[in-house]
C-alpha cells in the first residue's frame, strides 16, 4: 500500500472515531467503552505493524503517518508514536542526517541517546527528548531540569578550560547559569546548590568579591526570593550562608576602595540588583528583601495552617456525602498542596501524618492525590538530606568570631540597621561595646547645630548616653566640646570596628556646620551632595572637604563631577563679572574659579584623568557656555590629562579644539583662541591655532596673553616650544613682515636673533639704496642701515658678543664713510676691490675704516698702502703719525718696505729706466730724494733701535743711521735685557730696543 492511501485510510478511522461517540448519545456509557476498545485495539494493531517493517526508514514513514492520525484517546497514541518518529530519527544511524553524524553507528535507547545528545552539547534536541521522555513515565521525572544542569556543568568546564583566567569571563559564566536556570524554571534548591557546591570548590582560586556574588545568588536560589516561592533550605542554614556573605561583601569593599574599583557592569550582583550602589548597599538591600520575602511566606503558610484546620471537618463531610462534588474537592485539594510546599521543609514529619489522615476513602479521587504527596513528601525528605550533607562545610565555617567581625565589618561600613538585624538574628543575648558608641556618638551628634559654640549640655542626653559620655575622659558634669566627645567615642572603637563611621560623623558635623544645616539633615544627605555643596564654599570649606573624602568612600568620576561643575558655576560668575582676565583676589567669592584653587581642590579627587573627563564633559554637553568660560575648562581638562600621560583624552580635546575654532573665528573671537593656545601649551598640536591667529594679524594678542598667562612656572622647554612654534607660523604665512619678527625677539629676549635681525634689515636698505637711480644725492637708506647696524651693535655688546659688536661698527663707520664720500663706492665690494680700495686711501682714518670693514686690518695689508705714499713725504708723514697713534708698527711690515726699497733703488738706478707703476704719471725728478725722505720718517719712528738698524742696512743707503744705531748699541753690554731705558728730550725714560 502507499503511503497516500495508508494516510488516507487512517484519516478515514481518525474521523470515524470522532463520530462514533455521537452516534450513541443515549448510552453515553456504552458509547465510550466501545470507542476506548477500538482506540486501544487501533494502537496494538499499529505496533503489530511496525514490527513487521523490514527498514528503518518504512519504519519511520509509518511512524509519521500513526503521529498524524487521531485514536481517539486525547492524543495519548499520537503523541507516542510521535515521541516514537523523532527518537528513530535520532537514535538509527541510517536515518541521521549530516549534522546528527556524531551520535555514532550504534542504535542507541532512550538513555542512551539523552546521554548522546548531553554529551554531544546538543542542549535543545536533548531538551525536546527530555519532555517527550517525561509524558512517557514517572521513571523519567526531573529529565529536564537534568539536562539544564548537565548543560550549565558543560559551560563551567569549557569556561575552566579557556577564559578562567579572565575575571570579566567568570562574571559572564555565573551571568549565563543564571539565565539557563530562570529560562527553563530551574529547580530553586537545585539552583541555590549549585553555586554553592561551585563557590565551595573555587573558594581559593577567586577574589573574595567574585565568591560574595556567588554565595548572594545562591541565598537568593535558596530562600525562594528569586522565583517567589517559599524557602527551600533551613532557616538556620540560610543565616550561616548570609553571614558568610556579609563577611565577604566587607571583605570586597575594603579591597575595592584603595584600587577606586568600580562595579563591573556585567557582574552578577548587577544582573540581579539591578544596581550600581556600593558592595555593602547592594548586599543590604538583597538580604532585606529576602527578609521581607520570607516573613510574607511565613505568614501566609500560617494563613493557610489555620484555614485548612478550619475547613478539614468539612472537607471530609463532603467527601463522604457527595462523592460526585469533584470541583470542591479538586479546590481543597489545590489548597492542601500549596499549603504544604513550605510545611514539609519546615516540619516534613507532620506534614506526612497530615496528608495520610486527610482521606480514609481509597478509591476517591484524593487518594491518587494523598499516594503523590506521600511520594513528594519522601522525595522532599531525600532533599534535606541531601542538604544536610552537602552544607555541612559550611556549618564549619561560620563561627561566633566570625559573626561578631561580620556585624562590627557592617558597623564599620555606616550600615548601622543591617548589623543590628544581623545582631538579633545570629546572637541577641550578646551586643558589642562597639554598637553602644556608634549609637552614642550618633546621639551626641545630633544635639549640635550650625549656631552652636561647640559646647553640648549633657543634660539633654538620655541616660544611657549620659554614661557612656561621662565614662569618657575630659568631660565636665554639666557640658563638654562636641569634637571632643566625638572623637573620644572613635578612640574608643578599635580600627575597623565603628572608629571608621565615628569619623564620618565628625566629619558631617563639621560639615554641616560650614553649610549651616543640622547634623540630621546633613546625615540624611549622601556623602558626594555634601561634598557638591562644600565645594560651592569653595574657599571656606576646603578643611572639612578633604575630611569628608577621607571618611567616606566616594567614587572618582563623581568627586570630579562635583569638582568641575562647581569650576563652571564659579567661572561663569568670574565671566559675568569681569574677573577672568585677572586671576586676582577679587571675584566672586567663596566660589571656585581660580585655577590655584581648583588645583587645591583637585587634590581630592585620586585620579587625574577623571578630573580631565568631567570637565571635557561639561563641553562637550554644556548648553550656552561663553567661550571664555569654554577655553578655561578645556586648558584644565588638558593639564590634567597632560599631568597623567592621559593620551587619549588629549588626543580627544584636541579634536574638540579643532570643531570649535571655526565658531571662534566667525565669531571674532580671537581673544579666546590665543587663550587657548597659550593656556594649553601643546603648540605641536594646536599648531593650527597659531597659523590662524598669525594669519589674521592677532601675533599682538598673542603674545600678550603668553604674558599674562601663568609663564613663571614654565619650563624652558615650553617657552622654547611657543617660541618656535609662533616664528615657524610667521616664516609660513608672513615671512616678510619684519616688524612682527622684530616684536617676538624683542618679546622673549632672543639677544642673537634681535641683532642678526638688525644687520639683515640693516643690508636690506643697503640693497634698496644701489637699486636707487640717484643714490649720491639719496642717503636716506644709508641712514637707515646705518642706525639698524648701531641697534645691532648695541645688543652685541650687552651679551658680550665682542667680535659681532666689532663688526658691527666697523660697518656703521664704513656706513658713514659712505654717506661722507658719495662719489666713492665703499659698500659692499669683493675681496680684491676691498684691497684696491684701501690702497688708493691717502688719509689713514678712511684707510682705517675700509681695513676693519673688510677684515684688512693686518700687517701684510699696510704695507702696500704705505709704499704706495712714499713717494708723497707731506701725506705719508701725516700718515705715518697718525697710523702709530692708532696701530703699532711691526717688524715684519718694516721689513717688507725696507726689501721693496732697496730692489726699486738697486734695479731702478736711472730715472728714465724707472717703474712707472708706482706712479701713473711717471716719476717726479727727485724720486729718489722722496723716497729716501719717506723712508727715513719710517726709521724715524720706528723706536726699537735693532729694527731700526736692520732696517736701514737692508734699505741699503742710510749710514748715518747705521752708525748712530751701532753707537748707542755699543754702549749697552751684551747681558743686558731688552728693557733698557733712555732720557729722552721730554724727560720721559724711553726703551733703547
Amino acid at each position: 500500500m502507499r503511503l497516500s492511501e495508508a494516510s488516507a485510510h487512517l484519516a478515514s478511522f481518525s474521523a470515524r472515531i470522532k463520530e462514533e461517540p455521537f452516534l450513541h448519545m443515549n448510552v453515553a456509557r456504552n458509547g465510550s467503552v466501545k470507542t476506548s476498545w477500538i482506540s486501544s485495539t487501533a494502537v496494538k494493531a499499529a505496533e503489530a505493524m511496525l514490527s513487521t517493517c523490514s527498514s528503518p526508514y518504512e519504519k519511520r514513514c509509518l511512524l509519521q503517518i500513526l503521529a498524524a492520525a487521531d485514536f481517539g484517546d486525547a492524543g495519548a497514541a499520537s503523541a507516542y508514536f510521535h515521541r516514537l518518529c523523532w527518537k528513530i530519527s535520532l537514535a538509527e544511524p541510517s536515518l541521521r542526517k549530516d549534522e546528527d553524524a556524531y551520535l555514532g553507528n550504534e542504535v542507541l535507547h532512550d538513555a542512551s541517546l539523552l546521554a548522546a545528545l548531553e554529551m554531544n552539547g546538543r542542549w535543545e534536541h536533548a531538551r525536546s527528548w527530555a519532555r517527550q521522555l517525561e509524558i512517557s513515565g514517572a521513571s523519567w521525572k526531573d529529565a529536564v531540569h537534568h539536562v539544564t544542569e548537565a548543560q550549565a556543568e558543560a559551560m563551567v568546564v569549557e569556561w575552566k578550560e579557556y577564559l578562567w583566567d579572565v575575571r570579566e569571563e567568570r562574571a559572564a559564566l555565573w551571568g549565563h547559569c543564571q539565565t539557563l536556570f530562570l529560562r527553563y524554571s530551574f529547580p530553586p534548591l537545585k539552583a541555590g546548590l549549585f553555586f554553592l557546591r561551585h563557590a565551595e570548590a573555587i573558594e581559593k582560586e577567586i577574589p573574595a568579591r567574585e565568591l560574595h556574588e556567588m554565595l548572594l545568588l545562591s541565598l537568593q536560589w535558596l530562600s525562594g526570593s528569586m522565583t517567589k516561592s517559599p524557602p527551600v533550605y533551613p532557616l538556620h542554614l540560610l543565616r550561616e550562608i548570609e553571614t558568610r556573605v556579609w563577611l565577604l561583601a566587607v571583605e570586597s569593599e575594603v579591597q575595592s576602595k584603595p584600587e577606586g574599583d568600580l562595579i563591573l557592569s556585567n557582574s552578577i550582583h548587577n544582573i540581579v540588583t539591578g544596581t550600581s550602589a556600593s558592595i555593602i548597599e547592594q548586599t543590604a538591600n538583597v538580604i532585606a528583601k529576602m527578609d521581607a520575602h520570607i516573613n510574607t511566606m511565613r505568614l501566609r503558610a500560617s494563613e493557610r495552617n489555620a484555614m485548612r484546620e478550619n475547613n478539614l471537618p468539612h472537607s471530609r463531610h463532603l467527601q463522604f456525602g457527595d462523592s460526585h462534588s469533584s470541583v470542591t474537592t479538586a479546590s481543597s485539594t489545590r489548597t492542601k498542596r500549596r499549603s504544604k510546599t513550605y510545611l514539609q521543609i519546615r516540619r516534613p514529619t507532620e506534614t506526612i501524618e497530615n496528608s495520610n489522615d486527610s482521606d480514609d476513602n481509597l478509591n476517591s479521587p484524593n487518594n491518587i492525590l494523598s499516594s503523590g504527596e506521600v511520594s513528594k513528601n519522601t522525595q522532599i525528605t531525600e532533599e534535606n538530606m541531601q542538604i544536610e550533607a552537602s552544607v555541612s562545610g559550611w556549618e564549619e565555617k561560620v563561627r561566633p568570631a566570625e559573626v561578631e567581625r561580620a556585624i562590627l565589618s557592617l558597623l564599620e561600613f555606616g550600615q548601622i540597621t543591617a548589623a543590628k538585624q544581623l545582631q538579633l538574628k545570629l546572637s541577641p543575648s550578646y551586643v558589642p561595646p562597639e554598637l553602644v558608641f556608634v549609637d552614642a556618638a550618633l546621639k551626641v551628634a545630633d544635639l549640635s547645630s550650625p549656631n552652636s559654640s561647640g559646647e553640648i549640655n549633657l543634660s539633654e542626653l538620655d541616660h544611657e548616653v549620659l554614661s557612656v559620655v561621662q565614662s569618657l575622659p575630659a568631660v565636665s558634669k554639666d557640658h563638654a566640646d562636641l569634637l571632643q566627645v566625638l572623637e573620644s567615642l572613635a578612640a574608643k572603637c578599635s580600627q575597623g570596628c565603628g572608629r571608621g563611621l565615628c569619623w564620618r560623623i565628625i566629619s558631617v558635623v563639621k560639615s554641616a556646620k560650614v553649610l549651616g544645616l543640622t547634623f540630621s539633615e546633613a546625615f540624611e544627605k549622601r556623602p558626594i551632595e555634601l561634598l557638591q555643596l562644600l565645594s560651592l564654599k569653595a574657599q571656606e570649606s576646603l578643611e572639612e572637604a578633604k575630611l569628608l573624602v577621607q571618611t567616606h568612600v566616594m567614587s572618582a568620576p563623581s568627586i570630579a563631577r562635583i569638582l568641575a561643575e562647581s569650576f563652571l558655576k564659579g567661572l561663569l560668575a568670574a565671566h559675568r563679572g569681569g574677573y577672568m582676565d585677572s586671576q586676582r583676589e577679587e571675584g566672586p567669592a567663596p566660589l571656585l574659579w581660580r585655577f590655584s584653587d581648583f588645583l587645591k581642590w583637585a587634590e581630592l579627587c585620586p585620579s587625574e584623568p577623571e578630573i580631565g573627563h568631567a570637565l571635557m564633559r561639561l563641553v562637550m554637553t554644556g548648553q550656552e557656555i561663553p567661550h571664555a568660560c569654554e577655553v578655561e575648562l578645556l586648558i584644565l581638562s588638558h593639564h590634567f590629562y597632560k599631568s597623567s600621560a592621559c593620551l587619549d583624552g588629549v588626543d580627544v580635546l584636541v579634536t574638540l579644539a579643532a570643531n570649535r575654532v571655526e565658531s571662534y573665528v566667525s565669531e571674532g573671537d580671537f581673544s579666546c583662541l590665543a587663550r587657548l593656545i597659550t593656556g594649553v601649551s601643546n603648540f605641536h598640536a594646536l599648531n593650527f591655532i597659531l597659523n590662524i591667529l598669525i594669519e589674521n594679524g592677532q601675533l599682538d594678542l598673542l603674545l600678550q596673553k603668553y604674558s599674562t598667562a601663568d609663564t613663571g612656572s614654565a619650563t624652558s622647554e615650553a617657552v622654547r616650544g611657543f617660541r618656535l612654534s609662533v616664528l615657524t607660523s610667521l616664516k609660513l604665512f608672513n615671512p616678510h613682515d619684519l616688524d612682527a619678527f622684530a616684536t617676538v625677539y624683542n618679546h622673549f629676549d632672543m639677544k642673537h636673533e634681535t641683532a642678526s635681525h638688525l644687520e639683515f634689515r640693516s643690508t636690506q636698505f643697503i640693497h634698496q639704496w644701489f637699486s636707487r637711480r640717484y643714490r649720491d644725492r639719496q642717503t636716506e637708506d644709508l641712514l637707515e642701515a646705518m642706525r639698524y647696524i648701531i641697534e645691532s651693535a648695541e645688543v652685541y655688546s650687552t651679551i658680550d658678543a665682542g667680535h659681532k659688536t666689532y663688526r658691527a661698527c666697523a660697518r656703521a663707520s664704513l656706513l658713514s664713510l659712505q654717506i661722507r664720500i658719495p662719489d666713492l663706492n665703499y659698500l659692499e665690494l669683493t675681496e680684491t676691490n676691498a684691497r684696491r680700495a684701501l690702497v688708493e686711501q691717502s688719509r689713514f682714518q678712511e684707510a682705517l675704516i675700509v681695513a676693519e670693514a673688510y677684515d684688512l686690518n693686518q700687517p701684510s695689508e699696510w704695507a702696500p698702502v704705505l709704499w704706495n705714499l712714499m713717494l708723497k713725504p707731506d701725506l705719508i708723514e701725516e700718515f705715518v703719525a697718525e697710523f702709530v697713534t692708532v696701530l703699532p708698527l711691526q717688524p715684519s711690515m718694516l721689513l717688507e718696505l725696507a726689501r721693496f726699497y732697496r730692489s726699486e733703488v738697486a734695479a731702478r738706478g736711472d730715472q728714465s729706466h724707472f717703474s712707472v707703476w708706482l706712479s701713473p704719471g711717471g716719476l717726479p725728478a727727485e724720486w729718489v730724494k722722496h723716497l729716501g725722505r719717506s723712508f727715513r720718517c719710517l726709521l724715524k719712528r720706528t723706536r726699537d733701535l735693532r729694527v731700526r738698524l736692520q732696517l736701514a742696512t737692508i734699505a741699503t743707503g742710510f749710514g748715518d743711521v747705521v752708525d748712530s744705531c751701532t753707537k748707542v748699541l755699543d754702549k749697552v753690554p751684551e747681558s743686558a735685557g731688552p728693557l733698557i731705558l733712555r732720557r729722552g728730550h721730554g724727560g720721559a725714560y724711553l726703551p733703547l730696543m
